[in-house]
């Protein structure tokens, strides 16, 4: 057994079980490391929140070093983010004073209807 250094920030996929793509990120690095898993099993990047604590010995036999899934250029990405970007604009500049207009007629109508 080979002792690497393991650093919070590096990727790991699993070399056993059905060997997917799945790719995790060291998020704690002490006697146990904890990763989070940041892809899907298509190695597509995926906000998860799932976390798994493995000892350093299972890690080095169990995982090897992958690649950043967010490392590189990714046109649709970028596209992706815009069209976020455009949604939020619509949503804060838009929508918001609509929703307050609904809410201030509909306090209106009830006070009127109270009467």
């Amino acid at each position: 057994m080979t002792t690497t250094m393991i650093k919070v920030g590096n990727h790991y996929r699993r070399t056993d079980e059905a060997r997917d793509s799945t790719v995790y990120r060291v998020v704690g690095a002490t006697e146990e490391v904890t990763l989070l898993r940041v892809t899907d099993a298509n190695g597509r990047r995926a906000h998860t929140g799932e976390i798994r604590h493995v000892s350093r010995g299972t890690l080095e036999t169990k995982f090897e070093p992958a690649e950043n899934p967010d490392a590189g250029f990714s046109p649709i990405s970028v596209v992706e983010n815009m069209l976020q970007g455009i949604y939020w604009q619509f949503h804060m500049y838009l929508w918001s004073p609509l929703l307050r207009v609904f809410e201030a007629l509909t306090t209106l109508f009830e006070r009127l209807r109270r009467r």
